[in-house]
């Protein structure tokens, strides 16, 4: 059984206990509909850390913020839809939104007043990047509090005291333990260095650095620097935006590295203002140098922005840490939930539950998986490269189907797979031994562990 599966069978067996108890059935048929959605992935941070211009570089589109009339700073969904459009609950009331002044959109409804409050938006936007993933622009949310979601980004421009917001979320409890929820982003990466050219290349060091350090370690999967504002010019760059960038660049090399010192100079020489407004002043930079280097056309252009900017990078540990450990994040979700239900409404027909949670949790070596990846993925556990390749796949990382892990052709027969995992295991077992660190041990006993459980099933 997947973890979802083990998950949703627990939940079930909970409703039969609570049944009669209108509150806790509410929360287990929520938490039981949660397992089918596609993951729900929150953007939080600190205010103006720049969490609205990281959800539009996902998205690829000049989205977010969404506020509705009158309720700034209620928590915005984003979700695949076949035309833009808004529901705001608890009402449910749905209407078009209208593009802002300034930067997103804004919601005009009946009044926040009659429609009761707003507890939450949900925005249907074509998309194909919310197929999968359900995002969250958390704006009023800074870490303190319980954030509805399967995983993370947390959005920082300096991860100093941010450190103890991230301490709070953590249950500190059971499968909570483990952040393997969350990702840190360093954002603005641009304006690292007073924005050079070389700005978002100091903000990955800088990334490479703290994602090293014990006590970040202990509270995330990974550090990635990003500017989303670089990476939304890249991924919606306009010819004409390209043909203002392009005229900077074969500026004689004086004048324009003159104008590019500041802003007032920038506009003093004549350059077009909604260049500062789509780049800033240190993308500007960054994207004259990458005309002058050989950028020659909107599309060049606009792919250097994106891999520049981090976005990749980002996606790829999205990709890798998030969406392709669904089961086991929504699964975790699911038993944080219901281990905080079990807490609250205490009854002695639950006692097996308690039993059964417990042992889920005790064999959830998933999350153990997901924190070996990471720390190859950050350089904290190092292996011979060899066995770091082989690693990463055996413990998930190329897809989670056996035939993935052992590096096979997806059409295999258990027999076929029985050598190969048996071999694998043998070797993992003689590393077990023969690693020189306590973190090399550590690895080479979950990935023996995921070994043993692919010969375990095909047995």
């Amino acid at each position: 059984m997947t973890g979802t599966e083990l998950a949703g069978r627990l939940l079930d067996d909970a409703a039969q206990v609570f049944r009669g108890h209108e509150r806790a059935e509410t929360w287990l048929r929520r938490h039981r509909e949660r397992l089918a959605e596609p993951l729900r992935l929150a953007i939080v941070g600190p205010p103006q850390s720049g969490k609205s211009t990281l959800v539009n570089a996902l998205i690829g589109e000049d989205v977010a913020p969404v506020v509705v009339d009158g309720a700034a700073g209620a928590p915005v969904w984003f979700q695949d839809g076949p035309r833009p459009s808004a529901q705001i609950f608890p009402a449910a009331w749905a209407g078009p939104m209208q593009r802002a002044n300034g930067p997103g959109h804004t919601v005009a409804g009946p009044g926040v007043h009659a429609m009761g409050g707003v507890s939450r938006v949900v925005v249907d936007w074509p998309c194909r990047a919310l197929r999968h993933t359900r995002l969250l622009d958390a704006a009023g949310v800074d870490g303190d509090g319980e954030v509805p979601a399967d995983a993370m980004l947390y959005v920082t421009r300096h991860l100093g005291d941010d450190l103890t917001a991230l301490e709070q979320v953590q249950s500190g409890r059971g499968v909570g333990a483990l952040p393997v929820h969350v990702m840190v982003v360093l954002s603005r990466a641009d304006e690292t260095a007073a924005g050079r050219p070389d700005a978002i290349l100091s903000a990955r060091q800088i990334a490479r650095r703290r994602r090293r350090e014990p006590r970040v370690a202990a509270l995330c999967q990974d550090v990635v620097a990003v500017s989303g504002q670089l990476a939304l010019a890249g991924r919606s760059l306009r010819e004409e935006e390209y043909a203002a960038v392009a005229a900077v660049a074969a500026r004689p090399r004086a004048d324009a590295d003159a104008a590019l010192l500041s802003t007032d100079r920038f506009l003093a020489a004549g350059f077009p203002e909604g260049l500062l407004r789509q780049f800033g002043l240190g993308g500007v930079r960054l994207a004259v140098t990458l005309v002058r280097s050989g950028a020659r056309s909107r599309a060049a252009l606009g792919a250097q922005l994106v891999r520049q900017s981090g976005l990749t990078e980002l996606q790829a540990s999205v990709s890798d840490l998030f969406t392709a450990r669904r089961d086991a994040l929504k699964a975790r979700t699911a038993l944080i939930a219901l281990d905080r239900l079990l807490r609250a409404e205490s009854r002695p027909q639950a006692a097996h539950l308690v039993a059964e949670l417990d042992r889920l949790v005790a064999g959830a070596h998933e999350f153990r998986e997901l924190r070996l990846l990471a720390a190859l993925r950050a350089g904290r556990v190092t292996l011979p490269a060899e066995l770091a390749v082989e690693a990463r796949r055996l413990a998930g990382g190329e897809g989670t189907a056996h035939a993935e892990r052992l590096g096979l052709p997806a059409e295999s027969s258990p027999e076929q797979l029985w050598p190969v995992a048996e071999d694998a295991a043998g070797r993992w077992h003689q590393q077990t031994r023969a690693a020189t660190s306590a973190a090399g041990r550590r690895a080479a006993e979950v990935v023996l562990r995921s070994c043993t459980a692919i010969l375990n099933d095909l047995g």
